[in-house]
């Protein structure tokens, strides 16, 4: 990756003035010290964000083995503040947390573009990190319905806009309002938190209330089946349905169910 984008940056010789990062999360700051020493951009990061960041925590090995440990942050960088002052104007920082606590997105308010981060990772997103708090994530997201936005880009490459000045870019470019993406997100995590919160109040067993939330008369319950369970496996559980049940209940004082448990009982 570093390789390809060095490339593209020696082709296009962009201007870039500053790096910013939204949030904390392994496969969006472990470049953030080689990108300022080769453009000469300053990081910028939320202070909380930092707090993550100096020193960066050791990862479980399999997700250090799958996307890679970070360094901690180098010093110097900046905090953000309310804005980030570009050539053309300003971006305003905007927190969302949800996807991980120190979540923040940037907004043109005159582009009308906003830059996502992980706040939208498309209507369909059933296998996050163990920290997302989904609860928290709508409430981000009604904020988000606030603002006029024409191109919505997400943080692992998607856009979402309807701008005819945008080209086509199959695979990347989907020809869709933002706010309706982001409402028919809405009401899917709406969904859940329903589907969860009935399960929950029936004491139903853990695995039970993960099989609600993906009844076969869904379409995307077994079109992902697959590539979410090979997530489950190769993230050891790290990334997984079960965490998409648990990020509506998550609590600092209440431990909830691991996500494995072997039970062993004796012959009746």
């Amino acid at each position: 990756m570093r390789r390809s984008l060095a490339r593209h940056l020696r082709r296009e010789k962009p201007q870039i003035t500053k790096v910013v990062a939204t949030h904390a999360h392994e496969e969006h700051v472990g470049n953030l010290n080689w990108l300022s020493d080769l453009t000469g951009a300053p990081v910028h990061v939320s202070e909380m964000t930092s707090r993550f960041l100096m020193p960066f925590k050791k990862l479980p090995w399999v997700r250090a083995t799958i996307i890679g440990q970070p360094p901690n942050l180098a010093q110097p960088f900046r905090l953000l503040g309310e804005t980030v002052d570009t050539d053309s104007g300003y971006l305003r920082v905007i927190p969302t947390p949800g996807h991980s606590d120190d979540h923040v997105v940037l907004y043109d308010p005159v582009e009308k573009v906003l830059l996502a981060g992980d706040a939208f990772m498309g209507s369909y997103f059933a296998t996050p990190n163990p920290d997302v708090d989904s609860r928290k994530w709508l409430v981000s997201l009604e904020r988000l319905m606030e603002l006029d936005i024409e191109i919505l880009v997400e943080g692992h490459g998607h856009i979402h806009t309807l701008r005819a000045d945008i080209p086509d870019f199959p695979g990347v470019v989907t020809r869709q309002d933002p706010k309706v993406a982001i409402i028919e997100k809405m009401e899917y995590l709406r969904w859940l938190r329903e589907q969860i919160e009935a399960g929950f109040q029936d004491q139903l067993p853990m695995r039970v209330i993960e099989a609600s939330c993906f009844p076969w008369g869904r379409r995307t319950s077994w079109e992902s089946c697959a590539t979410d369970e090979c997530i489950r496996l190769l993230s050891l559980g790290h990334f997984s349905r079960t965490e998409l049940v648990r990020s509506f209940v998550r609590s600092d004082s209440v431990p909830l169910p691991t996500v494995y448990e072997i039970r062993i009982s004796g012959g009746e």
